[in-house]
């Protein structure tokens, strides 16, 4: 069953422009290769698309030029934090050892549980608040989370990181 608001949102969307103008501007889309979902009925858990591996490496990489100044203020601000960050872990691909690698993807992985946990625990607090079902929006965002935690045990099973490595993180 889809949730109300969004089938009304789909429809009004659909009588303002076409699908085709509203989701794909450039024709990216349409380059994708075609794939086929793997879903257990009894499950609750979301469909997974299976692509070959042969669809996967003729994807091209495409990047979105930006049109208006919230499209260069989204770009500034990404580079800007990817530019500090990589200043901060000392980035440089020819450089950088085993241990360099495993201190960014631990800085990396840690930081990248954050969105799903906040996610699920705003969505949380906004059901117990309007008193009205989620339909799934709260499990599927901490289990992201999850996701995010467990790549982080892993490698840290590979680097077990310092104090003043724990203190960045913790500051952070």
């Amino acid at each position: 069953m889809i949730y109300k608001p969004v089938i009304t949102t789909i429809f009004i969307l659909k009588l303002i422009m076409p699908a085709s103008s509203l989701l794909d501007k450039t024709g990216v889309l349409k380059t994708l290769p075609k794939f086929k979902l793997i879903m257990n009925p009894k499950s609750y858990r979301m469909a997974h698309p299976i692509y070959k591996k042969t669809d996967i490496e003729t994807i091209k990489k495409y990047h979105h030029e930006p049109e208006g100044w919230k499209d260069r203020l989204a770009l500034a601000m990404v580079r800007t934090v990817r530019g500090g960050f990589d200043m901060v872990s000392r980035y440089n691909p020819e450089t950088m050892n085993e241990r360099d690698w495993l201190n960014r993807i631990v800085f990396l992985e840690t930081v990248a549980g954050v969105p799903g946990m906040i996610g699920g625990m705003v969505r949380h607090l906004k059901s117990l608040r309007t008193l009205e079902k989620d339909h799934g929006w709260i499990h599927h965002l901490l289990q992201e989370a999850e996701n995010e935690r467990m790549h982080l045990f892993i490698f840290l099973t590979m680097r077990n990181p310092g104090v003043f490595f724990r203190v960045g993180i913790a500051s952070s």
